[in-house]
């Protein structure tokens, strides 16, 4: 009798210790989802603040045609409504506090949204417990409820006054943009200037031997080597930390100095126009056939036969010049791999042209890694290149390169007079021969020999975009987005506002205020609403 009794007992105290246990359970699971929800309605609250906080920002920018803002790529920037559930809403922008993550959308500028100005609708997710709600606010500013209390006329002085000021402002600002775009200008002359007379240029080291005749100034941020009987009328330069190794009886004209610096030089991509595969001058030198009459075809004038000794091969990118032919270029922009000239071939850029020949990468050219090769006696002149004139047009010969440094130039030939810049950063130079170049002369690596001649005519200049700076870059982009702005409507006082986020600070390093006029967004209603909107729902959907 007292065994079942015992185990009576028994299962009676073991049931209770698990009803206890499992209220305990319920309980603990219920204080945790409650305090879920709790900060996932926090974290709701965050998003909706962080939405009006930007809303205000960046409300100088916000229009009936940029309506919303967008989150890309990290990063705040003007976007578009879309419609969701039939209504217009900007896209939705996520982010996370201590509380954990949000997720809001905001009611397109321009538009009403429960009779007011501004409705946000913000959801919070914490340990996957989501709340939903929706904030409505009233716009707040110099024309609105700021001024309710002196009447339409006392708004309209108001007003006045504020745009007094504003105008003060952008006269002020507007200054400060044109001194620092004469001060860029200025800039950009100085080292225009000062690359004239840097007309030799081997970015990574300069080596001349033979009897070499160099009457520019000579660059290099490495070491420059010489020997035999080299002689140098202009200043020489060479890198910090490198050294200048003389041998032989190398010589320097009187009045010129030796100095150390480092020079940054553009590269070639910086300036490239960016549809250069597709909109270039090739046709011009590529011949008509029957079955291939490309726009333009057969425009520049050439010499030689079209048909059996054509100038041009449109597949491999290449101009072949032999004998005595000459090919006189009057387009722009010409997109190759590579030129090769021999025999007494001449390249002439016709009167009132301005050629530039760009060269892609070998990469890009089947690994043809000798990109510009000249023999015989070769020549490139110009028709407007009239230094008595003062005119100085001259083509110029642009390469890529490659950052394995495998592309080459090779100049040689005798007794002729070429007028070129060729600017070749990231290739290796190799001149030879005894012909005479004038303009500038930039590789990466520059190997001279024999007893060529390197000079330049009183008063020629470099064209600005080889100025070995970002100023001509921060002066074109200042520029443009001026135009830019102005012809999308905004007025010289949003044009301002604009450059002061965008440009001005960068350009000055001054810190200036991102918005003239106060704009606020005053709460007017807070709802929760039930559960989440349902997919093709509006955002406030059972708010």
């Amino acid at each position: 009798m007292a065994l079942p009794v015992a185990l009576f007992a028994m299962i009676s105290a073991m049931a209770l210790a698990g009803a206890a246990v499992v209220a305990t359970t319920n309980v603990q699971s219920g204080v945790h989802r409650d305090d879920s929800t709790k900060s996932a309605l926090a974290a709701a609250d965050a998003g909706a603040n962080i939405a009006r906080s930007r809303q205000a920002r960046y409300a100088f920018i916000l229009n009936s045609s940029n309506p919303c803002l967008a989150m890309s790529s990290g990063k705040l920037q003007k976007g578009f409504s879309e419609q969701v559930g039939g209504q217009s809403w900007c896209p939705a922008i996520s982010g996370s506090t201590g509380e954990g993550q949000y997720s809001y959308r905001v009611s397109p500028v321009g538009t009403s949204c429960g009779g007011e100005e501004l409705c946000v609708v913000s959801t919070g997710t914490v340990d996957g417990f989501s709340r939903r709600i929706e904030v409505t606010f009233k716009r707040s500013g110099i024309a609105t409820n700021e001024t309710e209390h002196i009447g339409e006329e006392g708004r309209k002085s108001v007003i006045e006054i504020w745009r007094e000021k504003e105008e003060a402002k952008v006269n002020e600002e507007w200054t400060k943009v044109t001194k620092k775009k004469e001060e860029l200008q200025k800039k950009i002359e100085e080292a225009g200037s000062s690359l004239a007379a840097e007309g030799f240029i081997g970015r990574d080291g300069i080596v001349v031997s033979g009897n070499a005749d160099i009457r520019v100034g000579v660059g290099t941020n490495g070491n420059i080597e010489t020997s035999g009987s080299a002689n140098f009328c202009g200043n020489l330069r060479y890198g910090i930390g490198k050294k200048f190794i003389k041998s032989g009886a190398v010589t320097q004209c009187p009045g010129y100095k030796i100095t150390q610096g480092n020079v940054s030089l553009p590269s070639v991509s910086t300036f490239i126009p960016s549809n250069i595969s597709t909109v270039n001058s090739n046709a011009r030198i590529t011949t008509c056939t029957s079955t291939n009459v490309p726009v333009n075809c057969q425009k520049d004038g050439y010499t030689g036969s079209w048909t059996k000794n054509p100038p041009f091969d449109p597949k491999r990118r290449e101009i072949n010049l032999s004998g005595n032919e000459t090919l006189t270029v009057g387009g722009g922009d010409y997109w190759l791999c590579a030129i090769n000239f021999s025999g007494g071939t001449q390249i002439i850029m016709a009167q009132g042209s301005s050629v530039r020949f760009f060269f892609d990468t070998p990469e890009h050219c089947n690994n043809n890694t000798n990109q510009l090769n000249f023999s015989g006696n070769q020549q490139i002149s110009a028709t407007g290149y009239q230094p008595k004139s003062g005119q100085f047009q001259m083509p110029g010969f642009y390469f890529l390169g490659n950052a394995a440094g495998t592309s080459t130039i090779n100049l040689s030939g005798n007794s002729q007079t070429n007028e070129a810049v060729i600017y070749a950063p990231d290739s290796t130079i190799n001149v030879s021969g005894n012909s005479t170049w004038k303009g500038i002369i930039v590789g990466r690596r520059i190997a001279m020999t024999g007893s060529a001649v390197v000079m330049q005519d009183a008063g020629f200049q470099p064209p600005t975009t080889l100025v070995p700076s970002n100023l001509e870059a921060e002066l074109k982009e200042l520029e443009a987005l001026i135009e830019k702005w102005t012809k999308e409507g905004y007025t010289p006082a949003e044009v301002i506002k604009k450059l002061q986020t965008e440009v001005i600070n960068k350009l000055t390093g001054e810190k200036t205020k991102t918005n003239g006029a106060a704009v606020y967004f005053t709460p007017q209603a807070y709802f929760e609403c039930v559960g989440l909107a349902g997919a093709g729902s509006a955002p406030n959907a059972n708010c």
